[in-house]
């Protein structure tokens, strides 16, 4: 059975006087999915966000959450909406649990235990009676984690939720935001500028430039895929490694520098090409194997004008 997409861009379009910031963004998100909006600062990532919560006007084309149209059924499509644009605010002076007791007053029939259970999800329970104050950024991302999911929302919306983050404050919230999509089955759209965050967090990442969309990868695919990747042998005697690939892969354009003999090749042909220079009397000291990283792939469709 074909999955229904939770929320829909459909040629969504920004224009600022004569300029167009947002180029016709089409883009279909699934349930329990994590996508990552990855762009250089300047790329049109929070404009793009802040039309689909209604923060901004649209100029042209539609945005669509569970069938709601965001222009003409503003109420209904957003209730379905949970977010965190730029930084979660918090009263400082209050408990963490106090500040979600207080926001849950602004929602019909938020219960103690559905608190509770949000706040299990998002690793507080340690310290959500403390005061906001005393914790770090990290805590603090959590916390609105919790406060934009007291609703239930079907959609989470995170700007940037890592700016400004420790390596250990940005693999935590990695983390949550994996659990909230896998065990809550929600759609997160996280955006960021950070290449290697995207690709350990998200299972699908469209790139956005200039204001317009101009791939969309699926991670999985993306690491396992089998293009040529560049491999590196440790050999000896590098000469006649080299003449011995030349003769069993004319087509890959073998280099050699020092006793490193480099070859394109594809990952199911590493072990072949080794077993043959083994058998050959070529000792083959290491091997490692270069494969394009996000980066690489961000920069190749950006044409290197990243601004990270």
């Amino acid at each position: 059975m074909e999955r229904e997409p939770i929320i829909q861009l459909k040629d969504l379009k920004k224009k600022i006087g004569r300029k167009t910031i947002i180029h016709g963004i089409s883009l279909d998100l699934y349930p329990g999915e994590v996508f990552g909006f990855l762009g250089p600062n300047g790329a049109g990532k929070t404009t793009t966000i802040r039309m689909m919560v209604g923060l901004m006007k649209i100029s042209a084309g539609e945005v669509l959450i569970n069938g709601h149209s965001v222009q003409d059924n503003f109420e209904k499509a957003i209730s379905y909406v949970g977010g965190i644009i730029e930084n979660p605010e918090m009263y400082k002076y209050l408990s963490g649990r106090d500040n979600l007791i207080h926001y849950a007053r602004m929602i019909p029939n938020i219960k103690k235990e559905k608190i509770d259970e949000i706040v299990k999800l998002v690793g507080l329970e340690k310290r959500i009676h403390e005061k906001v104050k005393t914790y770090s950024l990290g805590m603090r991302q959590r916390l609105g984690l919790a406060q934009a999911l007291l609703h239930s929302p079907s959609i989470l919306i995170l700007d940037e939720p890592t700016n400004g983050l420790d390596p250990a404050g940005i693999r935590e919230i990695r983390t949550y935001i994996r659990r909230i999509a896998r065990e809550e089955n929600i759609t997160v759209f996280v955006s960021s500028h950070l290449l290697s965050e995207m690709q350990l967090m998200c299972d699908r990442i469209g790139i956005i430039h200039h204001g317009k969309l101009i791939s969309v990868e699926d991670v999985t695919t993306m690491k396992e895929d089998n293009l040529d990747i560049s491999v590196h042998f440790d050999v000896t005697p590098s000469q006649k490694a080299l003449d011995i690939v030349k003769e069993v892969q004319p087509d890959t354009q073998p280099s050699i520098k020092e006793n490193w003999l480099t070859v394109q090749l594809k990952k199911d042909e590493i072990a072949n090409l080794n077993k043959v220079l083994v058998d050959q009397g070529i000792d083959v000291s290491g091997i490692y194997a270069e494969q394009k990283t996000l980066e690489e792939k961000f920069l190749e469709v950006t044409g290197g004008d990243s601004h990270v």
